[in-house]
């Protein structure tokens, strides 16, 4: 579909560790790797299980297991594009469990971020998202805060955190617009401080004083405020005597406000005509071939029957 419709696939190639590829992650490599897609091979053992229980050992397995998905794709095809993923977790020794959005899964992601870096292959950070929390909560905020810092200083290229909450099993739309405001203080962050002639604001500093001079009326102020600040969209900003006198709401009230708004205003660009007859030439391809195979039941086929007809499918 992505080829059809004129996209770049980011080919996902799981290792399953240790030091193994299943076949389906296999086929997965060969198929996106002939239509001319990168592939994005991640590996994410659970230390003391699936890897050993220390940092520096997981990373050995860790980088053994990817550096083979690196080899067979340019073995298959020179100059393939890659994208490596760390996706580790500690486990919780009590119950087997792996344990989200502990420190030693951003030790873990430091150590693989400052090593990729000298290899110069991109890499991504997927265990950063996630947290131990079940709900909204400071838990979930702080861990997922921590994690992201840490990816981000450290030199990862791509992070995967919107949305989840307790690992990748729960996902909430509010928690997505809380996350945008996170990833903008990250952003901020980057961006820096610019030093020059009008940022030191020499000449301002001298025109307006000690004491009673103020910089609130200053052109400089109005120019500049904006660059210098970020303002999230979903954070508490009052001063404590307004949040009295208002609603005495929190960052997650106002999160869901803006989820609201985004819902309701939102209008998706549609696909044209052709990229519609592309994706249903796909689609009844795949219906023929997974009915043949006898993978979709007289019952699923029965419900895609009824689909088919509905007035919001547009092909009957």
């Amino acid at each position: 579909m992505a080829k059809a419709l004129g996209a770049v696939n980011l080919g996902v190639v799981a290792v399953s560790p240790p030091l193994t590829y299943q076949e389906d992650s296999c086929i997965s490599a060969f198929r996106n790797i002939e239509a001319g897609f990168p592939l994005y091979i991640q590996s994410g053992a659970t230390y003391g299980a699936t890897s050993p229980v220390t940092t520096a050992g997981a990373t050995v397995t860790n980088n053994a297991e990817l550096i083979a998905g690196i080899v067979l794709a340019q073995l298959t095809k020179p100059g393939t594009g890659i994208l490596v993923s760390d996706f580790g977790f500690p486990q919780n020794m009590r119950s087997g469990h792996p344990l989200f959005g502990r420190i030693e899964s951003s030790l873990h992601q430091v150590v693989f971020n400052q090593i990729w870096r000298r290899y110069k292959i991109p890499k991504g950070n997927h265990s950063t998202g996630v947290s131990n929390s079940k709900r909204i909560d400071y838990q979930c905020g702080y861990e997922k805060t921590t994690a992201c810092l840490l990816s981000l200083l450290s030199g990862a290229n791509e992070i995967g955190f919107h949305g989840c909450i307790y690992g990748e099993l729960s996902f909430h739309p509010i928690q997505l617009v809380l996350d945008d405001d996170v990833v903008g203080m990250m952003g901020r962050l980057l961006e820096g401080v610019e030093v020059s002639d009008e940022t030191l604001a020499i000449d301002i500093i001298n025109e307006v004083g000690p004491i009673p001079g103020t910089f609130l009326t200053e052109e400089h102020t109005r120019k500049w405020w904006k660059k210098s600040q970020f303002t999230p969209k979903s954070a508490d900003t009052l001063n404590y005597q307004e949040w009295m006198e208002e609603d005495k709401k929190d960052c997650i009230e106002y999160a869901k406000e803006r989820m609201e708004e985004i819902i309701e205003t939102y209008k998706p660009e549609p696909l044209t005509g052709k990229d519609e007859d592309a994706i249903e030439n796909i689609l009844k391809e795949a219906r023929v071939y997974y009915r043949k195979k006898n993978l979709i039941s007289d019952k699923e086929w029965d419900a895609y029957k009824k689909d088919l007809k509905s007035p919001d499918y547009p092909y009957v």
